[in-house]
């Protein structure tokens, strides 16, 4: 084997862990999201708020939109999570409110 076969195959390796590295990254950041989505959103509402009081509400068409983006980013991020059973074979939800009041909001991935 020469060292430009050696190269490649080290760096195919290298390309295989990182995407590795990246899909677990992703999982723990969408988990990460999924189960502090409701302080994330707390959070840019607050964020909001202060613009539109620092500027008198000028801005506040800008705001919101900005506001329901940083919403969707984090759904999205959410989305990433891995899946993972529940006891009793039931998958957790996230959004909405089950039959006993508790909050979900959607299948968490």
């Amino acid at each position: 084997m020469g060292t430009i076969d050696f190269l490649k195959v080290k760096i195919g390796e290298a390309a295989d862990q990182a995407l590795h590295l990246a899909d677990q990254a992703r999982g723990k950041a969408g988990s990460f999201a999924a189960e502090h989505s409701g302080r994330a959103d707390g959070a840019i509402g607050k964020a909001g708020q202060f613009v539109n009081t620092r500027t008198d509400g000028r801005f506040a068409d800008t705001v919101g939109k900005v506001s329901d983006l940083a919403r969707k980013g984090v759904d999205l991020a959410a989305d990433q999570a891995p899946v993972s059973p529940m006891e009793g074979g039931g998958t957790r939800m996230r959004g909405g409110v089950s039959s006993d009041g508790t909050p979900m909001r959607g299948p968490l991935r």
